[in-house]
């Protein structure tokens, strides 16, 4: 969850995707390593627009930057799939 709040301050939705009237969700799979570092990510399931798919990407990336791990995972490597939704109609949330 923690997690999820960090990656929230680094969401932008591209500009020529909303031009375009472009929304979808996309669900990133993050493997987390024993060392807590980014060990993997990729698009488990696509918004069906690339640039989309890069954005969640990124933000999620640069989120898992700022957050500790928990301490029942730290020394353990884990894996979590992170949703994001882009809508039009909340476009910043």
């Amino acid at each position: 969850m923690a997690l999820i709040a960090a990656t929230r301050r680094y969401k932008r939705y591209p500009a020529i995707a909303m031009e375009k009237g472009w929304q979808g969700r996309v669900e990133v799979h993050m493997e987390i390593g024993a060392n807590g570092m980014l060990a993997n990510a990729s698009i488990k399931s696509s918004s069906g627009h690339e640039i989309l798919d890069s954005q969640a990407m990124d933000m999620l990336k640069k989120g898992k930057t700022t957050v500790q791990i928990p301490a029942s995972l730290r020394g353990r490597a884990f894996s979590v799939d992170v949703p994001v939704i882009f809508n039009l109609d909340n476009p910043s949330s």
